[in-house]
């Protein structure tokens, strides 16, 4: 049914009717009132809500002040483009904003309430989000946030080999890490560890911490903030620290492809076992993060950075980090998987007695939750 202003501020206030989780939307009216429920649809003349007290109201739109939604909706904007996104209205000073996939907009306080948006349409964002959960899709590859608010995921990394006979070896290799991805931000942390040993002897022995930040300015552009931490007894590190911050770009960010190039500047510090060379100096990083899903079983990964440091001489000081990963379901899990990695770290000034490349080939038993 379609009702004007006033009588749909009186069934609001008559029913005592509160904003609830599944009645989330808000209209806000020219009179001042707000009616509270699930924006179906709007079109050109009219604005259709849900609500649990009356049904399906119909409003007219010239009678709508702003909108609040708090799920993704279909939005075709007046100038034709169309996407997923949400609106804001910020009633103490009138102000109805909008963010179509990923990008900021205000409406412009001289144009009509919702002036820049032509049609809405939730059902077709509902359908959409459906059919990609039923497909498999990588974490950053989606700009809204997940329904059920469950922003945080994560896994642990377990790696165990051994030999025993002419020689006896042994190695350990673990990592965990987790995600909090909302879809326009990113916090990542990590946290890996390597030990190797041959007839008693230790023969690698490294530990890496790695946090991350990003926070995207449209869909694809982003900028970061990163802390490393590490410590290899093998390599006489002490402790390597690398601070950066910097803007990254996302050349590809679909269901089942991302890749992102970053950039940053920083301050790295190294203490040495042997007090040798030990200090700071500026740094910057080059690289990218790649990941696609082959198939219905494969995910390959690739990670890559360059190092160069600014203060002394970067042609000649720099060091490379690549690690290339390829996963597949354990069984058919959507939990266990097994993986296998093959990392290279080249440091092109290493400390004498150092060899300049570090190679190490991993496979590991991974949980996801």
């Amino acid at each position: 049914m379609r009702i004007p202003v006033c009588w749909a501020a009186a069934i609001v206030c008559a029913a005592g009717v509160t904003a609830t989780t599944a009645l989330a939307d808000t209209v806000y009216l020219d009179d001042g009132s707000q009616v509270n429920g699930k924006v179906t649809s709007m079109s050109s003349d009219t604005l259709v809500l849900g609500t649990a007290f009356a049904g399906d109201l119909k409003i007219d739109r010239s009678a709508v002040a702003g909108l609040t939604t708090d799920d993704a909706v279909q939005i075709t904007l007046a100038s034709g483009q169309s996407g997923a996104g949400r609106l804001e209205y910020d009633a103490s000073q009138s102000r109805q904003m909008y963010v179509v996939d990923g990008e900021r907009r205000t409406a412009d306080a001289a144009d009509a309430p919702l002036a820049g948006i032509d049609l809405i349409a939730p059902d077709v964002v509902a359908a959409n989000r459906k059919e990609a959960d039923d497909a498999r899709a990588l974490p950053e590859s989606d700009i809204l946030p997940p329904e059920n608010g469950d922003y945080w995921s994560g896994r642990v990394e377990l790696g165990i080999s051994g030999n025993a006979g002419n020689t006896e070896t042994t190695s350990v290799q673990g990592n965990a890490s987790v995600l909090r991805d909302t879809g326009d931000s990113r916090l990542s942390l990590s946290a890996s560890a390597d030990h190797q040993s041959e007839d008693g002897d230790d023969t690698a022995d490294e530990y890496v911490g790695k946090g991350r930040y990003e926070s995207d300015f449209t869909r694809r552009a982003f900028w970061f903030m990163q802390q490393e931490l590490e410590k290899d007894r093998f390599e006489n590190i002490d402790l390597r620290s690398r601070t950066l911050v910097g803007p990254g770009y996302f050349l590809a960010r679909r269901d089942r492809l991302t890749f992102k190039v970053r950039s940053g500047v920083g301050y790295q510090y190294e203490i040495y076992s042997d007090d040798a060379a030990s200090g700071g100096e500026m740094i910057v990083s080059l690289g990218w993060d790649y990941a696609q899903l082959v198939g219905d079983w494969l995910k390959l990964t690739h990670e890559f950075t360059a190092y160069p440091e600014v203060t002394d001489e970067p042609g000649q000081n720099y060091t490379l980090e690549s690690a290339l990963g390829a996963e597949i379901p354990l069984a058919s899990s959507a939990v266990w998987s097994i993986r296998g990695a093959l990392e290279h770290e080249y440091n092109h000034n290493p400390q004498p007695g150092v060899d300049e490349l570090d190679t190490s080939y991993t496979i590991g038993v991974v949980r996801d939750f």
